[in-house]
């Protein structure tokens, strides 16, 4: 339909008892989780240039990422790809009226929130590998541009990768009223375990676990009581559940003061991948299509590559995405603990898939292959999940998925609720402005808002409580990042057939470490097996 504007996809959701919060590339949404009442509602801004700074005088988000809020429920968090993290009291979501208003140095790539001694702390690990941290005030921030300004004066990172950190861990003593260990891990197989406490002294490295052959894509603690009911370990200390690549767990136990690998277990890959529909040398074309100003028109997933770009792209070959050979490329991007009747339960999200997966937590005790796992089928690629927990209540999940055409169907925003063992879809009864998300919103001719500025390919007309885009907009909108930056480039076997984390499922732990072994060659695996042979020496085999 020419000249039409479609509704923004959501592409990230939180939610806590009590409220719920939900982004498009031009909204910040926040609303009563019972009533689906508005709560609050922010318009954002999608530049025509990705990552350029925010007009002089202009204080709203440039497409607003990652949202969280605080263990208390009373702050919620919007980092955006201005470089910003804006953390607003729920009551005073406005703004101006930030209680927190930080600069960053590089775009997030996670948010966490954690409870210490002086209030509610955030987390927040930037795209270029550095952790750091900020203590929330109760109050909002005057002049909060010279604020910001002060503050990154003095900024300075809590704790530091050498790679991309894709997600972040707390371990907390029985006895402390904060973290005492913060576990970090990053694209390139490692996960450490840097000292916390009342210093924040995480330069202090007390540990490296060992042992990941791929992306550490989701991490999870298990407290030890629970960990016991589940037979995975008999501890005092927490259980740690690590991804490795796209269809593999691992299970780390404390065995006096240091963490060991407890069991390996390989989920059943090729029913995974049966869910995932995207396409990574598609979404690199998209993210490629929205850089491009020139091109105006709406990008064509379906539309060949053109000659020069498949030749350029097969020269560059080992800068590519790792993909097994049916094209479909595994991250595991979420881990999540839950309880529901009586047992513990791990959900887990793949990117791309549009399923959500259970597994119970009992079948991580041991080593094992080929995991059976319970499938939510959504029908369209999930985003992001919000899992709500509530006393005396059924676990609720919440999933916003991409309904984009010809990428999805169904409301953009879903509610599944647990009952007799699985979640179940929700039919919800919510009054406007929410059923707009629940329920879809129509297509409207351009004609009916106003229309979007012109020479631009990238800006969407605001309308709270969800924004309208041209078409062209949204086909250009890349929302699957880790599916293209997380896999490592796949190593080839003798005989030239691809040999990728897909198919470790189907051996034992024993043999695939051996091919691994036998086949990645190079100066940076030589390098890695080098520095692992270092840390090994210096700090024991982990």
């Amino acid at each position: 339909m020419q000249g039409a504007l479609h509704a923004l996809p959501v592409q990230a959701v939180a939610a806590t008892p009590a409220s719920l919060a939900a982004l498009t590339g031009a909204n910040i949404l926040v609303f009563d989780r019972r009533t689906g009442a508005l709560k609050a509602a922010l318009d954002a801004r999608i530049d025509a240039c990705p990552g350029a700074p925010p007009s002089p005088g202009v204080q709203s988000a440039v497409f607003p990422r990652l949202c969280a809020f605080s263990p208390s429920g009373q702050h919620l968090a919007v980092a955006s790809d201005d470089k910003i993290l804006r953390v607003w009291h729920i009551d005073a979501i406005e703004y101006g009226r930030e209680v927190l208003f930080q600069r960053l140095a590089k775009r997030a790539g996670t948010l966490q929130w954690i409870s210490s001694a002086d209030g509610d702390e955030v987390v927040v690990a930037d795209k270029f590998g550095d952790v750091w941290s900020f203590v929330v005030g109760a109050a909002p921030t005057n002049n909060i541009a010279d604020a910001a300004d002060e503050a990154e004066a003095s900024l300075r990172p809590r704790l530091g990768h050498v790679s991309m950190v894709t997600c972040l861990a707390f371990l907390t003593n029985s006895d402390a009223s904060e973290p005492s260990t913060v576990v970090s891990c990053d694209r390139d197989e490692h996960i450490r375990l840097s000292r916390w406490g009342a210093r924040r002294a995480a330069h202090v490295v007390e540990q490296y676990l060992l042992g990941s052959r791929s992306c550490v894509g989701a991490i999870t603690t298990v407290p030890a009581d629970r960990a016991a009911h589940a037979h995975l370990c008999s501890s005092d200390r927490p259980v740690l559940i690590s991804s490795d690549g796209g269809a593999c767990l691992r299970v780390w136990c404390s065995e006096g003061p240091k963490y060991r690998l407890h069991a390996t277990v390989h989920l059943d890959a090729a029913k995974l991948a049966s869910y995932v529909h995207v396409d990574v040398a598609t979404e690199r074309r998209r993210e490629r299509a929205a850089s491009n100003l020139a091109l105006q028109g709406a990008f064509d997933p379906s539309a060949p590559e053109p000659d020069h770009k498949r030749r350029k792209r097969a020269e560059e070959e080992e800068s590519e995405v790792a993909t097994p050979a049916n094209g479909v490329s595994l991250v595991i991007q979420h881990l999540e603990l839950f309880a529901a009747d009586g047992s513990d339960w791990m959900l887990v999200r793949v990117e791309g898939a549009e399923a959500v997966f259970v597994v119970p937590l009992s079948a991580l005790a041991h080593d094992t292959t080929n995991v059976d796992v319970q499938v939510c089928h959504v029908g369209a690629p999930v985003l992001q999940t919000a899992l709500v927990c509530a006393p005396s209540e059924s676990p609720e999940l919440w999933l916003c998925c991409d309904d984009r055409p010809t990428m999805g169907t169904g409301p953009a925003l879903r509610k599944w609720v647990w009952q007799q063992g699985a979640f179940t879809a929700c039919t919800l009864d919510v009054p406007e402005p929410l059923s707009e998300l629940v329920h879809g919103a129509p297509v409207t001719q351009e004609g009916d808002v106003p229309t979007p500025d012109t020479g631009t390919t990238l800006v969407a007309v605001p309308r709270t409580p969800r924004a309208l885009a041209p078409l062209a907009t949204l086909s250009k909108l890349c929302l699957y990042s880790q599916v293209m930056t997380w896999p490592k480039p796949p190593q080839a076997n003798p005989d030239g057939s691809p040999f990728t984390s897909l198919f470790l499922h189907q051996r034992t732990e024993s043999v695939a470490r051996d091919m691994v072994e036998r086949f990645q060659s190079g100066k940076r695996a030589a390098g890695r097996a080098k520095n692992q042979a270092s840390i090994q020496q210096q700090f024991g085999t982990a």
